[in-house]
């Protein structure tokens, strides 16, 4: 049991009993101001330490980043060993029975796809009715991260620049902020002291890396609509990633 608790915790633990004991004695027993202050220091810096201790992830960031690696390497080496070379499409959760997820038409050639009923929740989905409307319907960061919302932001660019930087800089902390930009059904999203890299690779090409992920899934929840990654990059110290929204 004591191996759960985080040394946030246990410092906490350890300055809260002495620090009662010492207010309680020294404000009714010594009568002495200073011991009395000191006991009351004691018991407002163990509150703070056991509030710290509830903020630290159960998991490590560590084998955090070893998770996201393991399951970007999976994707990657499906995505490669098929030959896809199509752009994925971020699909909101009313399209995609109940979470978002990224669309990877096997037919590279093929426009973007006019998605207009739920998709089952299965790995390989036909998604229009011709015979090449077939994709991988799969799970990416953004799918994950986009849960962590309180609630669906608004398509609007303050509502949906609040929701990222809310996401990327307080739950997540990858990124120092995000700024939005929205011209008809383009976004343009800028992301500040990024702390995370993408890797090179096939799938990558096609979903966008981690942070892309992460702002396309939030998009598509926003705007409810489909959303494809057009560009991404570092600019001035900065992440760029830019959208398009469809129909």
């Amino acid at each position: 049991m004591g191996r759960n608790i985080n040394p946030y915790s246990w410092a906490g633990i350890s300055l809260l009993i002495p620090g009662g004991l010492l207010l309680v004695l020294s404000y009714f027993i010594i009568l002495t101001n200073w011991l009395s202050a000191l006991g009351l220091a004691m018991l407002i810096l163990s509150f703070i330490l056991l509030v710290l201790g509830r903020t630290i992830p159960r998991l490590p960031p560590e084998f955090s980043s070893l998770l996201l690696e393991t399951g970007i390497d999976n994707i990657a080496a499906i995505v490669e060993e098929l030959g896809i070379r199509g752009q994925a499409i971020y699909l909101p959760s009313s399209l995609t029975s109940g979470r978002p997820q990224a669309l990877i038409p096997l037919n590279s050639k093929s426009c973007s796809p006019l998605i207009t009923k739920t998709l089952p929740r299965r790995f390989i989905v036909r998604y229009g009715d011709g015979p090449e409307d077939v994709g991988l319907l799969v799970t990416t960061t953004g799918t994950i991260a986009a849960n962590m919302l309180n609630s669906r932001p608004g398509a609007n660019s303050a509502e949906l620049e609040s929701a990222l930087t809310s996401l990327l800089m307080g739950t997540l902390g990858v990124a120092g902020g995000a700024r939005v930009f929205n011209h008809k059904n383009r976004v343009t999203v800028e992301i500040g002291s990024p702390y995370i890299t993408n890797k090179n690779s096939w799938a990558g090409k096609s979903l966008g890396g981690p942070l892309a992920s992460v702002v396309a899934t939030v998009a598509a929840e926003a705007w409810n609509r489909p959303v494809t990654i057009t560009q991404e990059g570092k600019r001035h110290g900065r992440y760029l990633v830019e959208l398009k929204v469809l129909e």
